[in-house]
């Protein structure tokens, strides 16, 4: 169980499967990576876990999807009041777990590489959305791999970060919403002068950031894949959630959703420290 990195794939609100394992593993381990690489919402689980803030986090977001009663308001079509609430959500709960300390904290730790995509330089930012996000489901129904193509033929190309180089919380909440700008729901968004969108389109996965010489590597899966496809991978150990995450990506209406996600991946994370990771992949 000694790694030298470790991986957080995208999912939205799955991801919370990954703080939940965390928190039950990673401390019985004493485990300290010298990398960890992430994309979307698994971008801002590192982090928390990273900076010690998981479960001030997780109250905020238990309590902001109790309070918020749907995920589109049309009725705001016709006014200046967002459709989507999930921005505002995601990035004041961002805002209030990651400050100066928790910023100073990651800074001391390991090199936390986010992966951001870029669209393709024949579309906007809002074409080459539907065109990557229309790729990607159609691959994922087709074939279900763990690494999707079909958005890199597109022309999507991806863009490494580092959180350590950030120089202030706001920073670091501008990194995470570009890796996690999901059109309609959260609209594209700008990093370093370029248009972004969910570094999931380019790699879900994002083990292509880490280096063979980082390795071994833990990755942390958030949806469910065949037995067949976590295994044989030269110095990566896929794991997986024990069973399906029921809450949707972007629900933010569900708090019990988020909650069971956090809590089956406390409950696997003490399934791999007594069974190893073979027991979170079949």
């Amino acid at each position: 169980m000694s790694y030298q990195s470790v991986v957080f794939a995208g999912g939205g609100n799955r991801c919370w499967w990954q703080a939940g394992f965390w928190e039950e593993w990673a401390p019985a381990i004493g485990l300290s990576p010298r990398v960890v690489a992430a994309t979307s919402a698994g971008a801002s689980m590192a982090c928390l876990v990273l900076a010690d803030r998981t479960q001030s986090t997780l109250k905020y977001f238990l309590e902001a999807t109790a309070a918020n009663q749907g995920n589109v308001y049309l009725e705001n079509v016709v006014s200046r009041r967002p459709v989507f609430p999930h921005l505002a959500i995601y990035r004041r709960g961002i805002r209030r777990s990651l400050d100066r300390a928790a910023l100073e904290r990651l800074q001391r730790g390991p090199e936390l590489r986010v992966l951001l995509a870029r669209p393709p330089r024949w579309s906007g930012p809002f074409l080459g959305a539907l065109a990557g996000f229309c790729a990607y489901n159609l691959e994922k129904r087709l074939r279900s791999p763990l690494h999707p193509q079909f958005a890199l033929r597109l022309g999507f190309r991806a863009v490494v970060a580092r959180v350590n180089d950030c120089r202030s919380p706001g920073e670091v909440a501008e990194l995470l919403i570009g890796t996690s700008a999901s059109p309609p729901v959260v609209p594209p968004w700008r990093w370093q002068g370029h248009p972004v969108l969910d570094g999931g389109l380019v790699d879900n996965v994002p083990v292509g950031i880490i280096r063979p010489e980082e390795r071994p590597t833990l990755v942390l899966l958030t949806r469910r894949y065949s037995p067949e496809k976590l295994a044989n991978h030269s110095g990566l150990t896929y794991i997986q959630p024990s069973r399906d995450i029921s809450i949707g990506r972007w629900d933010y209406t569900n708090p019990q959703g988020i909650r069971e996600a956090f809590d089956l991946g406390r409950r696997d994370g003490r399934r791999f420290l007594s069974n190893g990771p073979e027991a979170l992949q079949r």
